[in-house]
């Protein structure tokens, strides 16, 4: 057979051709593609890269701060970080996630879980948290993540504040409390920018700015922050100390209704993480929670009486036997005979205060408790403001005649008590009260002068020796009050018969007063669970530091032959010596003073006690045990 002959290494005929055409079409192919991304598809695609690196960024702005009244801050902003990702980026590179999860100190499933709720390019990874914690998530320099600068709130007074000041959320937003109500003033306006990012998701060009950002507005209160602080931390100390459920207390200026202090039991500290969250915490029960309040309600259905002359101020009732109305027996926890109005306040006086009211028209009694604040919301533009319950008084009968004026069938608020006890202090006026300092003083006539004057004598009484309230005294202050005590409503039309509100609200000093306190105490099941026992001190802890704050000097002798005053401004020391039937020399000598020049104003300055002023204003009361004091009052509440 012949073979075939062909030269070694030639290919056969036609196959170059072949190759070469192939080559040539693979070159058309990429040169089409070529064109059309360079000039078919150049717009399209460009404005796609744009977009990919192309974001709206926020632009961070401080959020208002909160004042109290020396201008000491009570809420502030502190320099925060907030860390976001790109979970578009994160998703291709999952080998730096566990360094990552790391970093923000979350679990990896956590981690997970926020980049799958995030959006497509954009996710909050943490809000608000210390700048530590965002520079050691910076120092990884993940691609898509970044960190940006931004604020949290801190509240210097923690848990003392919480309630009143409130909260807010992550997104730096009013969540409760004040910061709540007055949210649109307090927020910050954060500003927007169109920025260019890199591969890495770090921002390389700024490209135009759409919004400038806007601070917060400055908050300031009438809050005193040294009498919040004291005013909790004995607030706090009873309720431990009676095993009691919740309290409050509120601290006021009895001629402006400004509010020095409002604090709420339990509370927690927002500075902590994860510490508020059980809502009791916050609430504020100053003016959330509305109780029945016992006693302390008496000393108005006796304004109304005297105001409308059914009763005179020296009349007298006989208060041995139970006074039947309704079918109900009221009885009074220590009997008595023959009583005057100042000893039915002394001794707190159910049958008294019930036959005073009884004599008065209903009308008059629902007007009075309406005008000094009763039944009324405060309006302070807090969340969860109550008016508390008074029934309309065409709807009485004869024993809610008798029984809300001895503080049972009607429900009020701290904040509510403490208002109307000013009303008696002041001299007769409803001073709305303020929390905010630029608000305006607004009050008008409730009860007569006379009235207002006669019950804040009597109410003396009351922190005296053989009152209820003797655990309210304080050295060199004359004190008025009022105790409370009111069993717990069962929700079943009954009672608890050993839980209780315990309720202290007083004034002073005497015989003008300046500041009014209202405290109360909720749910004790301990023994002597009375609110002479209970709130009382909480008053006497606050109310002697509240004075000598505000630079209140003792106005009547507690024994002794000299009485301390404050040396008033454009006095000499001859005045002072004619005003206190004395000699320039013997002043002197009892000061010490050397040279009549060297006397100051505002200095403290011995003087000899005024015969007018021989009298003690109270006895002393060091710390005494419940039971002594229980047997030293001779009265109820």
């Amino acid at each position: 057979m012949p073979r075939a002959s062909f030269r070694h290494g030639s290919l056969p005929k036609g196959r170059p051709l072949w190759l070469a055409a192939g080559l040539f079409l693979a070159l058309l192919l990429v040169l089409g593609r070529d064109f059309q991304v360079q000039y078919l598809q150049s717009v399209r695609l460009r404005s796609q890269g744009r977009l990919r690196y192309l974001q709206q960024l926020t632009l961070p702005a401080q959020r208002g701060v909160i004042l109290g009244s020396n201008g000491l801050p009570l809420a502030v902003n502190t320099a925060a970080s907030t860390i976001w990702g790109d979970p578009a980026v994160l998703v291709k590179d999952q080998a730096q996630w566990p360094a990552l999860a790391k970093a923000l100190g979350i679990s990896l499933e956590q981690l997970q879980q926020r980049l799958r709720d995030g959006g497509a390019d954009f996710v909050y990874l943490r809000r608000q948290v210390a700048p530590m914690l965002g520079k050691r998530v910076a120092e990884l320099h993940l691609r898509g993540v970044g960190v940006l600068p931004t604020s949290r709130s801190f509240y210097p007074l923690g848990p003392a504040t919480t309630p009143l000041i409130g909260m807010v959320n992550e997104a730096h937003q009013g969540a409760t409390g004040l910061e709540l109500a007055y949210n649109s003033w307090l927020a910050a306006r954060p500003g927007r920018e169109l920025a260019r990012l890199d591969g890495a998701g770090q921002i390389f060009q700024v490209l135009h700015i759409q919004r400038l950002s806007q601070s917060g507005h400055s908050l300031r209160l009438t809050i005193n922050p040294q009498m919040q602080y004291w005013a909790y931390m004995a607030l706090l100390r009873s309720l431990h100390h009676f095993h009691a459920q919740e309290g409050s207390a509120v601290l006021l200026n009895a001629h402006t209704g400004a509010i020095l202090a409002m604090v709420s039991v339990p509370s927690c500290n927002p500075n902590s993480k994860d510490a508020c969250s059980a809502p009791a915490d916050y609430v504020n029960n100053a003016v959330h929670l509305a109780f029945e309040p016992g006693s302390v309600m008496k000393p108005f259905a006796i304004a109304a009486a005297l105001a409308s002359h059914s009763v005179r101020p020296n009349e007298r009732f006989h208060v041995f036997h139970p006074l039947w109305v309704g079918g109900y027996p009221i009885r009074d926890d220590v009997p008595h005979h023959l009583l005057n109005i100042k000893h039915i306040l002394k001794y707190s006086s159910c049958i008294g205060t019930a036959k005073i009211a009884l004599k008065t028209p209903k009308k008059i009694l629902y007007h009075l408790y309406r005008a000094v604040g009763f039944g009324r919301a405060p309006d302070l533009g807090l969340p969860g403001e109550t008016a508390g319950v008074l029934p309309p008084w065409h709807l009485w009968g004869i024993a809610r005649h008798a029984t809300i004026a001895i503080g049972y069938g009607v429900s009020v608020t701290t904040l509510q008590l403490a208002t109307a006890y000013a009303s008696i202090a002041n001299g007769g006026y409803y001073v709305r009260p303020r929390l905010v300092a630029a608000d305006p003083v607004q009050r008008h006539r409730v009860m007569p002068q006379w009235v207002a004057h006669d019950l804040q004598n009597w109410l003396q009484s009351v922190a005296r020796p053989g009152g209820t309230g003797i655990l309210a005294a304080l050295p060199g202050y004359a004190v008025a009050g009022k105790t409370g005590t009111a069993n717990m409503s069962n929700g079943h039309d009954g009672f608890y018969h050993h839980r209780t509100n315990a309720t202290f609200v007083g004034f002073a000093p005497g015989p003008n007063p300046d500041l009014v306190m209202a405290v109360n105490l909720r749910g004790s099941h301990y023994a002597w669970n009375f609110g002479g026992i209970e709130a009382a001190p909480v008053f006497r802890y606050t109310m002697r530091r509240a004075l000598r704050t505000l630079d209140i000097a003792p106005r009547c002798n507690t024994g002794g032959s000299f009485l301390e005053i404050r040396v008033p401004a454009g006095t000499d020391l001859h005045a002072l010596a004619q005003q206190y039937h004395s000699t320039t020399q013997y002043l002197m000598a009892i000061n010490h003073l050397k040279d009549p020049a060297a006397l100051m104003a505002g200095a403290l300055f011995r003087v000899p006690m005024p015969l007018t002023q021989k009298d003690f204003c109270r006895v002393q009361t060091p710390a005494v045990s419940r039971a002594q004091a229980e047997i030293w009052s001779e009265g109820g509440g």
